[in-house]
């Protein structure tokens, strides 16, 4: 019997990629807030970039008198990237990543360290892009293939995944990278725009938001916040002593870049654990696997050399951890 090669490839699925769960940390670019709002302050006010570029007392002036709580995406200079990326196989942590600015004493230089660090995040965003190159070759190497059926298993080279990356993270680092004329090392990200970009709202194989999951696209009665989901499944909630509107304060007023790096480490490793529920409750983790995961991840946390803050994150989630040594 003659095989229809062709026919069978339509039932192949392009194998899931290497999925890089992340998140940032920000403070407001406040000469930049000054840029686009100085019309609306008063005439009294006065701001000199050199003098007033980390000054926290004129930036919560200018939010104050333009009523601005949150400013839009564009004004959130990146300050701390932290990521790890998940084995799509074993769906345990196979690399990690974590660079914070530090000791910048100038706008200029403050600029041009938020710029290496986008360019460093990229960079790694692609740096297991040939996970599955063994199949991509087998695939795409087959002479029946029709050049459909070629566009849709290319290469898949990463999955971003987080918490609220869809309207917050990868906005800020998309016009951040913007307008430090940095490109996309990505080839489908945006060259192309429509179904096959990452930009594609419900394309959850390049960008699983697990608040979109969660809240079924931005359902408004079903929205919540990464710290109460977490502690609902008995994971322990983000850092104590630390949240994102203290942030700015800490770096402009106190330079605590470690303590920020590390409430943003802590905070992808419960969205790793949230992860890991949400690919359950999908059917793609099934019971014992879930269990294997949950076992692993206690373990990696409580490893020794890890930081305190990963051990008390595994003692202040042993109910979550519970699960995986109930019968």
């Amino acid at each position: 019997m003659t095989m229809n090669v062709s026919r069978n490839l339509l039932k192949n699925e392009r194998p899931q990629a290497p999925i890089l769960i992340f998140d940032i940390e920000t403070v407001p670019d406040i000469p930049l807030l000054f840029l686009n709002y100085q019309d609306r302050l008063e005439n009294k006010f006065v701001f000199n970039e050199e003098s007033h570029w980390n000054d926290n007392a004129k930036l919560e002036e200018i939010k104050s008198q333009t009523k601005i709580d949150f400013p839009q995406t564009i004004y959130h200079c990146v300050l701390s990237i932290c990521a790890i990326f998940i084995d799509p196989e074993t769906y345990q942590i196979m690399d990690g990543f974590k660079r914070t600015i530090r000791n910048v004493e100038s706008y200029s230089e403050l600029k041009e360290a938020e710029k290496n660090i986008l360019k460093e995040f990229w960079a790694f965003s692609i740096k297991h892009q040939d996970f599955h190159k063994y199949w991509y070759d087998q695939t795409m190497n087959d002479r029946y293939m029709s050049d459909y059926q070629r566009n849709k298993l290319k290469k898949l080279p990463v999955t971003f995944c987080g918490y609220n990356i869809s309207n917050f993270d990868l906005m800020v680092i998309e016009q951040r990278s913007l307008i430090h004329f940095i490109t996309c090392p990505i080839d489908d990200y945006v060259k192309n725009l429509g179904n096959d970009s990452y930009r594609y709202k419900y394309a959850s194989d390049k960008v699983f938001d697990l608040m979109s999951f969660v809240s079924n696209f931005d359902n408004k009665n079903a929205r919540i916040g990464l710290d109460i989901l977490a502690q609902s499944m008995g994971l322990a909630g983000k850092l104590s002593g630390m949240d994102g509107s203290q942030v700015a304060s800490e770096f402009y007023i106190n330079k605590a870049s470690d303590k920020i790096e590390e409430y943003c480490a802590i905070d992808v490793l419960i969205s790793y654990g949230v992860f890991l529920a949400i690919q359950k409750f999908r059917g793609i983790l099934s019971e014992d696997r879930f269990k294997e995961c949950l076992i692993w991840f206690e373990k990696w946390l409580l490893k020794e050399g890890k930081p305190k803050s990963y051990r008390d994150l595994a003692i202040e989630s042993a109910k979550y951890f519970k699960y995986a040594k109930n019968a």
